[in-house]
């Protein structure tokens, strides 16, 4: 027994010896999976479209308001309406500045419209007044008036300009437009009456032959004066017969005084050649020549050549006595005359 305990007591022993002197075997590493991270998905953010800006053209509308203000200052507004002119203007420079101009591009081309209208029937108006043609087309002149009246309130009560007004400054200067031409178609006619009575009388001294230049122009002027009445244009055509009756008349009066003077002239050396021969038959009576002179010509001798002169007739401009329609127009009473015009309202 004790033989066996020793013997495993040596085993033992040898296997520590051996144990020690062994050398450790290095642990084996296992490569570690690499570890994959889960990206997050990416989300694309939604760019919105860029949206050009519109650029608005207003140039169509910007000539309408601009010519709509042409016609108030043709009409005279920055004398006669400055105070309304300068209230469209501000409204005017409001909606530039705050981009309303094409919404209210009607509203602004009225107000200008209808202040010119305006300052024209005031104008017109007055120079009826002038001329007294108001019982001439007494129906057309009340209805002007009237609506004259009505757009002279809505301005001095600084109260909105509403179609109504608008289509009354319109009614106004239509009316008392045609007003003029009914009254300027009659004395232009009778001026034409007055400057053809004044060409006969510069016909009479023969004006144009001895002042042919302003006979001329005289004569242009009347020609040019049918011609306007015949356009529908009375009241120019009035100034030029007025023209032509006014350089008519001077022409003739100028040349009779000449011709006066000229005649007054002849009279006197006449008179003086009658003396002349008078003292010269009592010289030759008293001691009479009975040979030549040496500087007294012979009595039939020509001391001058013959000088022509033109024709007197064939100066004289030829113009109808009368036109179309003078003599109707001129026998019509009051109220009775049409009318024929040309020229248009502003509305």
């Amino acid at each position: 027994m004790k033989k066996v305990l020793v013997c495993m007591l040596s085993v033992l022993a040898i296997l520590g010896i051996v144990s020690c002197k062994s050398k450790p075997k290095a642990e084996e590493v296992v490569p570690e999976a690499p570890v994959v991270e889960e990206q997050a998905p990416v989300v694309e953010e939604e760019v919105p479209p860029v949206v050009e800006e519109t650029q608005v053209d207003y140039t169509d509308v910007l000539n309408q308001i601009e010519n709509a203000r042409s016609l108030a200052i043709e009409a005279g507004a920055e004398a006669k309406a400055s105070d309304l002119l300068k209230e469209i203007d501000a409204f005017y420079d409001s909606l530039k500045e705050n981009g309303d101009l094409a919404a209210n591009a009607d509203e602004l081309i009225r107000r200008y419209k209808s202040l010119a209208n305006y300052i024209k029937a005031k104008d017109a108006k007055e120079k009826i007044d002038a001329f007294g043609f108001a019982g001439d087309a007494q129906r057309e002149y009340d209805a002007g008036s009237a609506a004259l009246t009505v757009v002279e309130n809505t301005y001095s009560s600084a109260a909105p300009l509403s179609d109504d007004v608008a289509n009354a400054a319109a009614e106004a200067y239509s009316n008392f437009n045609k007003v003029l031409i009914i009254g300027f178609k009659k004395i232009a006619l009778q001026e034409r009456v007055a400057a053809f009575d004044a060409k006969k009388k510069a016909d009479s001294v023969k004006a144009g032959v001895s002042r042919k230049e302003q006979y001329g122009e005289a004569a242009d002027k009347f020609q040019k004066a049918d011609a306007l009445y015949a356009m529908q244009s009375p009241e120019k055509a009035y100034e030029n017969y007025k023209t032509a009756k006014e350089t008519f008349t001077a022409l003739f009066n100028d040349v009779s005084e000449k011709r006066a003077a000229a005649q007054a002239a002849i009279e006197a050396a006449k008179r003086k050649v009658a003396e002349s021969a008078n003292y010269a038959e009592e010289a030759d009576a008293k001691a009479p020549i009975t040979e030549a002179v040496e500087g007294i010509e012979e009595e039939d001798a020509v001391l001058l050549e013959e000088t022509t002169y033109e024709d007197p007739d064939a100066a004289v401009i030829q113009i109808d006595a009368t036109i179309e329609g003078q003599e109707e127009i001129l026998a019509l009473p009051e109220e009775s005359t049409e009318v024929e015009s040309s020229e248009g309202q502003e509305e």
